[in-house]
């Protein structure tokens, strides 16, 4: 019994703090409680269904459609797996290095990526205030006035990029860091209760089972088939506890027409 509590506690520990690293994203936009809950719930469940994180496509579409800005969308997701991505480099790392066992294949794109990120995001601005001096004094030329509307389509995105992240990257590398934390102690307990192995050194190996589509160890496969099946259960639940909010919403739509 004390292990199945552990593991409710850890399973509701990782989507808690993932939950509050999305809503880090996306404060600023102000989407109602209930709506981001179930946000949350329903393309997580369809990013647990499809593989590769393909269901990341999905939630730039129901993000879009909630705040009304496609940008935000598709720019929450990318800072969303940016930090997702910062924060189990952080983990895998002195796992790799301290634990030992099979270095996690992910490791080292995960490094790669977060560099080019850090360097894309640090040399926009700069860059934008040269080129375009350069480029006004040029700007007789037709390639001078495209590629001048292309760089204010970068910065634009960049401001976008900037709005979702500044002031809160600590903490939502934090909240995240936390997730995976707990995701690592729910896989352990998860394991112990079901008498397999399980190490964090088999961390990294689940990891790439993740982005990588790589086999899974039974344990593995067990949590994401409960995790598919427990969040099916409460996406229900939320859609039917706000059931009555909607047809009050719906209500009073219809009386203002």
């Amino acid at each position: 019994m004390e292990k199945v509590l552990l593991i409710i506690l850890g399973f509701l520990g990782v989507h808690l703090f993932k939950m509050i690293r999305l809503y880090l994203v996306l404060m600023e936009h102000k989407i109602s409680f209930w709506k981001f809950v179930l946000l949350y719930l329903r393309t997580t469940w369809v990013n647990l269904v499809i593989p590769f994180k393909l269901g990341e496509l999905y939630r730039i579409e129901e993000v879009a459609r909630l705040t009304g800005i496609w940008q935000v969308g598709v720019l929450s997701v990318v800072v969303d797996r940016f930090f997702d991505i910062l924060a189990l480099f952080i983990w895998l790392l002195p796992l790799d290095l301290l634990v030992g066992g099979s270095p996690s294949y992910c490791l080292p794109i995960f490094g790669i990526l977060i560099l080019l990120g850090i360097l894309l995001y640090l040399s926009i601005p700069g860059s934008f205030g040269y080129l375009n001096r350069f480029l006004i004094k040029k700007k007789s030329s037709n390639r001078s006035m495209a590629a001048l509307r292309g760089l204010g389509l970068v910065k634009g995105w960049y401001d976008f990029a900037a709005r979702l992240v500044r002031g809160r990257a600590f903490l939502i590398t934090f909240f995240s860091a936390l997730g995976w934390g707990f995701e690592i102690l729910t896989l352990t307990n998860l394991a112990s209760y079901f008498g397999l192995p399980y190490s964090f050194r088999d961390f990294g190996a689940y990891i790439d089972s993740l982005f990588l589509a790589r086999g899974r160890m039974d344990v593995e496969s067990r949590y994401i088939t409960l995790s598919i099946v427990v969040m099916a259960a409460a996406t229900i639940a939320g859609y039917l506890i706000t059931i009555p909010r909607r047809l009050e919403e719906a209500k009073r739509t219809a009386q203002k027409r």
